[in-house]
């Protein structure tokens, strides 16, 4: 369970307003998370920061906002994708991001969690996948 006393800073990323509005309403109350509408300039984002990506596919635009993303190592990286093939996936783990959660099993729990394992991982720590393709 997220340590309450822990306080994230959570950015929400991605092309569909509607999705992002839906994982900030799931978030914005929660007393450990601290929901931030712009990101900070590359480099300047607290250590241990999280950004959450929702994705449909891992196109090629999701694909690079990942690694802009990732880039830097200060932030960590959670992705809601609603669909990855098993080669997407392997991408996905090579850029560096912490957590996927698929977006037909994301729960307001399970979006909680991932984002505190995620803002806990360390820079070399593998992804955590919420279930095998």
């Amino acid at each position: 369970m997220p340590d309450a006393r822990v306080t994230v800073t959570v950015t929400v990323h991605g092309p569909d307003p509607l999705s992002r509005a839906g994982v900030v309403r799931h978030l914005q109350h929660q007393p450990s998370v601290e929901l931030v509408d712009r990101p900070c300039p590359f480099g300047d984002e607290p250590r241990g920061a999280v950004a959450i990506m929702l994705a449909e596919r891992l196109d090629d635009r999701a694909g690079a906002e990942l690694r802009r993303l990732v880039r830097g190592g200060r932030q960590r990286v959670v992705l809601i994708a609603g669909e990855l093939r098993e080669t997407e996936l392997m991408a996905v783990m090579e850029y560096g991001v912490q957590v996927v959660l698929w977006q037909h099993r994301t729960t307001p729990k399970r979006l909680l969690r991932a984002v505190h394992r995620a803002a806990r991982a360390g820079r070399g720590t593998p992804c955590g996948v919420d279930r095998r393709l």
